[in-house]
């Protein structure tokens, strides 16, 4: 294969991005493969030396070795249809990383990107200050752009299995691969072999014969938390503990001052960058490898020192998983006393036990090798390639709402393919008559049609009456059978767009029924059936207006009093009250709309339809008892015993 490698980062920069680019072209190139590098450089010309390309950049002061380059470079153009890629592989995501997926799409090439850094860690690069809105947007910024330039590549390869659960978070669909960076061991066999640079490196930190030396190798920047492993040692009161910091970077003044502030400022070294050739003495002279970082994509760096059977101490994150067993092939810690507390335990360890630490480092190390590296990222390739040659070309463009449907067609398949896909996807992948789409993405959208669907659907809904989220909810998995999650994905992001509101819904809805008539617990009932919160529930009711609950129980009062007969004036007003009471009006509405309530009939009257109905209910009563049974049933009716006795009297002799 003819592969090209796009970096903003290279030789004889270093970091980790370089080196897993020099590792990964050099093991291809020992598998056969042909390897080119397309990166920057600090000038304002293209250079090609040999297999390298180097395009026009400026050196970025904040971000110390890297440098920005446009992503447009139309002299290059040529130099890399020259090349005659089967591959573009982007090693980065931004400057050079972009002038790659450009080259790609122009040139018809299938994208691979590695995704080597956590963006979100390194924000305070533009937001030095730590604004929390800025910091927000900027997070919000990475996420958005890491999903565009991974979704629109064929393959995405991930460091560790960490970095590749963040992508998912962040929204990827496209495919991800597990594949670690690997390692030349006999390169790191030979710095440990070098038994004078290593014991220079030593040397040149103190004469102690007695001498505890651990390193730290990387970028001098705050995202590797320096400040922890730095305090550590007025923590670790040892005066025989040397700590070498191997690097440069932007903020190496910041932990210079911090550093001079230890009280074992003279035991803090900074050795400055050390060669590529050099990097494996540095490990072998230390007795130990510290890292606070929490920024890593994998952490070369630990497999570095595994590497030169150094251990790792290693501040608690997913890319250790596997890699350190606690007390030997390294120690955790999470803060500057428990990684003070693992030193002491290491330095307690005897010369035989350290010997078995050390077998036990390179044993780890043993699957990330090289070979196996450039082996994994060929396979990868191969599928891209693949996958690449079965994309489909859209043909037809139809807007429909928020959506566009799109037909597509290849040439394996003899009909054309119709599907929806977000008008917002639409528009970030820049599609139109001719783009090519990876059947993945297509068969993504296919897989989410009915969800679509749904959505359209609801938009409609929505938009011709009042809905509540709970309402739409409940329509969605009816009508189209959508999970809770996905209704609840719908709902969620029409409140987000305030296509439906509920509290609007509850206060808007609550005035209405009021006005209709509805008493407070009557429109409590209706909110809580439509799906509306407690609170907002509460709040409506609130703002509901008491004079008119008051207007609405005596309306409802006048239509109850025909279904009260054969009371007194007194139980009438009780039983309407509490009829006022069972459909919802509070009670001082209900007291205040029976109290005023009119009421017609003549006392006399009511009187003689009670007893009447007595008399028909006790009719075949024990003669006897007859009388006192009929007396009782009307005195409970609400009227006086006077005036039922009264009765009694004047009635025939046979009622008794």
């Amino acid at each position: 294969m003819r592969v090209g490698l796009f970096t903003d980062t290279y030789l004889p920069d270093i970091n980790g991005v370089v080196s897993s680019t020099v590792t990964l072209k050099k093991a291809l190139e020992r598998a056969g493969h042909t390897v080119f590098v397309i990166t920057n450089h600090a000038g304002a010309t293209i250079e090609l030396e040999g297999d390298v390309l180097r395009l026009p950049g400026i050196a970025l002061k904040g971000l110390y070795g890297y440098k920005m380059s446009s992503p447009i470079s139309l002299g290059a153009l040529s130099y890399i249809r020259n090349m005659n890629l089967d591959v573009i592989h982007l090693q980065t995501n931004f400057g050079v990383g972009v002038y790659g997926q450009a080259i790609g799409k122009t040139l018809g090439i299938p994208l691979v990107d590695t995704y080597h850094t956590m963006y979100e860690d390194y924000t305070h690069y533009i937001n030095p200050h730590g604004f929390s809105g800025i910091e927000k947007f900027s997070k919000e910024a990475i996420r958005a752009a890491s999903r565009k330039v991974c979704n629109n590549v064929q393959a995405v390869i991930s460091p560790s299995q960490k970095t590749k659960d963040i992508l998912e978070e962040y929204g990827v669909f496209a495919p991800i691969y597990v594949c670690p960076t690997g390692l030349n061991l006999d390169a790191f066999e030979e710095g440990i072999n070098n038994l004078q640079k290593v014991k220079a490196i030593r040397q040149s930190v103190s004469d102690d014969p007695e001498l505890r030396f651990m390193i730290f190798l990387g970028r001098i920047a705050k995202e590797k938390s320096l400040e922890m492993v730095i305090e550590m040692l007025d923590v670790l009161e040892d005066e025989h503990f040397h700590l070498g910091i191997v690097g440069a970077g932007p903020d190496e003044d910041y932990y210079r001052d911090l550093a001079g502030k230890s009280k074992y400022s003279d035991h803090i070294h900074f050795l400055g960058r050390a060669d590529t050739e050099d990097v494996p003495s540095f490990y072998a002279a230390s007795d130990g490898y510290i890292s606070a970082s929490l920024s890593e994509t994998q952490g070369m760096t630990y497999l570095e020192s595994l590497a030169t059977k150094t251990m790792v101490f290693g501040r608690r994150d997913e890319v250790l998983d596997g890699l350190i067993d606690e007390g030997i092939t390294g120690y955790y810690f999470d803060t500057k006393e428990e990684l003070a507390q693992k030193i002491k335990a290491y330095y307690q360890l005897n010369e035989e036990q350290k010997q078995e630490n050390k077998a036990a480092c390179l044993k780890k190390i043993a699957p990330f090798t090289d070979k196996t590296f450039a082996h994994k990222v060929a396979a990868v390739y191969d599928q891209a390639i693949l996958d690449y040659s079965r994309t489909y070309v859209v043909s037809k463009i139809k807007f429909k709402d928020d959506f566009v449907q799109l037909t597509v067609f290849r040439d394996s398949e003899r009909e054309d393919t119709k599907f929806y896909l977000p008008a917002e996807d639409y528009f970030e992948n820049k599609i139109s008559i001719g783009t090519k789409l990876d059947g993945y993405l297509v068969d993504l959208h296919k897989e989410k049609q009915n969800y679509y669907e749904g959505w359209m659907a609801a938009r409609k809904r929505a938009a011709s009456r009042d809905m509540t989220s709970a309402q739409l909810s409940r329509y969605l998995k009816k009508t189209h059978d959508l999970t809770d999650e996905d209704a609840k994905a719908i709902t969620d992001e029409f409140e987000s767009r305030h296509y439906i509101d509920d509290h609007a819904y509850a206060l808007e809805k609550s005035q209405y029924w009021q006005a209709l008539g509805y008493s407070s617990k009557e429109i409590e009932k209706k909110l809580f059936k439509a799906g509306i919160s407690p609170s907002d529930i509460q709040e409506a009711s609130e703002h509901l207006t008491s004079d008119l609950e008051i207007t609405n129980a005596k309306k409802m009062a006048k239509r109850l009093v025909h279904t009260v007969k054969n009371q007194s004036a007194k139980i009438k007003r009780q039983t309407i009250k509490n009829k006022l009471l069972s459909k919802g009006y509070s009670v001082d509405a209900a007291s205040a709309a029976s109290e005023e309530l009119e009421l017609d009939d003549n006392e006399y009257e009511a009187l003689e339809q009670c007893y009447e109905k007595a008399l028909r209910l006790y009719r075949s009563a024990d003669p006897a008892k007859r009388r006192q049974k009929i007396r009782l049933y009307c005195i409970k009716q609400g009227f006086s015993a006077s005036m039922v006795d009264e009765r009694l009297e004047s009635g025939e002799e046979n009622d008794f």
